[in-house]
């Protein structure tokens, strides 16, 4: 499987510009035998055969203190999920980890006294020709196909989940700040987390050219889509890519950690050589 890898993960405009006093956004790079992500703004970068390629985006919660503690150490647990060999159940086995990662982040809050920690996670495990992919949160994901970006994530809001359960629709339920009071939409933030197959998890077959979007709120929140799709269409590679979101999203005003992480396949196996993708994830998990 070959691939072109574009990222940007930064701080933003900064405090003194109205913006977050530290990056609190983290991600997950697994590819060609390496674990690439970060541990207070450094690159850690650990050699590690694994099966296909691996990538996640977190942001640690707004105004919770320990957002990035919570952001690096989901990545850190869901690294352990890049393994040689591939599992039949690739969608499950993505989900469990993030499962993992939540247990793992709500038994250190609970451990630590006062902490106050939670993070976004979405991500993407691509094995053969297809992507399983799953999101807690308002981080999204989008494919890119064909200058277009298609989004196959949905922002978890409160008035997203009201809408999905029948119930009224309140006037700041779209606000992203409140994406983590019902059923805890972060990571961490309670016991409770609740996926809904198709909604928050779910696979999507790629092809040869396909590209994955991966990239936080400091984007998607002052970006809309078709800026988006045109920036990524226009640009020679990943990086100029990632580079181009993140420069236009500081232009429209973006005061948070800014974080875009775009891979481009180039080659992708034979479809005899995809691992077993007949098990989706479960219709609806809730912890």
């Amino acid at each position: 499987m070959a691939c072109s890898i574009g990222l940007v993960c930064d701080i933003g405009v900064g405090p003194g510009a109205g913006g977050r006093d530290r990056n609190e956004d983290n991600f997950l790079v697994c590819d060609s035998g390496e674990i690439w992500y970060r541990v207070d703004d450094q690159d850690q970068r650990l050699q590690q055969d694994g099966e296909g390629v691996l990538l996640v985006v977190c942001d640690g919660m707004g105004g919770h203190t320990d957002g990035h503690v919570a952001s690096t150490a989901a990545v850190r647990v869901m690294a352990k999920l890049y393994q040689p060999g591939a599992p039949k159940r690739v969608a499950r086995v993505l989900q469990n980890y993030v499962m993992e990662s939540h247990r793992a982040l709500h038994r250190a809050a609970r451990r630590d006294g006062p902490v106050s920690m939670g993070t976004t996670l979405t991500a993407a495990w691509v094995v053969g020709h297809h992507c399983a992919w799953l999101q807690v949160g308002d981080s999204r994901l989008y494919l890119a196909r064909d200058q277009q970006l298609f989004r196959l994530t949905a922002d978890q809001t409160r008035n997203e989940f009201a809408r999905r359960d029948g119930r009224p629709i309140s006037p700041r339920g779209d606000h992203l700040a409140q994406n983590f009071i019902f059923g805890s939409r972060g990571l961490g933030d309670d016991l409770s987390l609740r996926l809904d197959k198709g909604l928050d998890c779910g696979t999507e077959p790629l092809q040869k050219g396909d590209g994955l979007l991966l990239c936080s709120d400091g984007i998607s929140g002052v970006l809309a889509d078709e800026e988006m799709a045109e920036i990524v269409a226009s640009s020679a590679d990943p990086q100029s890519a990632v580079e181009g979101l993140r420069a236009r999203a500081l232009e429209r005003g973006s005061t948070d950690n800014v974080t875009a992480l775009l891979v481009r396949f180039d080659d992708l196996p034979q479809q005899g050589e995809s691992a077993d993708w007949l098990d989706d994830p479960e219709e609806t998990v809730q912890f």
